[in-house]
């Protein structure tokens, strides 16, 4: 399925109806690509040869259409976690204590801010099957 197709299903499946969305689906694409070793087509090059944009040809990579649910549930979770922690947070923090000062920082690696936007263990395990020798 088309990186294009892919996103549009995404966001049809989560009733997202602007562009809003689009580039942090790009990024999760790109984690899963880089972590898979997924062919990737060089686009500025391809562009290039077939007289197109190099936004177009990224649109034409193909991408295994099982990663539909993977990519939503990310989106989701990211969705989820701004709307209880806000996208400007600067650290972590679990907990604060005022008398003689304490914080507590979420270093849990299922909700940590680095296992919601990146890809954490969990997530790894989930796109094993999808994952290519490199060569």
């Amino acid at each position: 399925m088309h990186i294009d197709k892919l996103i549009s299903k995404v966001k049809t499946n989560l009733n997202i109806t602007d562009a809003s969305r689009d580039l942090a689906i790009k990024d999760i694409l790109q984690n899963v690509m880089d972590y898979c070793n997924l062919p990737k087509i060089p686009v500025e090059i391809t562009a290039e040869r077939q007289g197109i944009t190099a936004e177009e040809a990224y649109a034409l990579i193909d991408l295994p259409v099982e990663l539909e649910p993977f990519v939503r549930k990310k989106l989701q979770g990211i969705i989820n976690y701004e709307a209880e922690n806000g996208t400007d947070t600067v650290f972590d923090v679990k907990s604060i204590k005022e008398g003689d000062t304490n914080i507590t920082y979420n270093v849990d690696q299922n909700f940590s801010k680095d296992a919601v936007y990146g890809l954490s263990d969990v997530d790894k395990k989930a796109l094993h099957r999808f994952r290519r020798v490199q060569s």
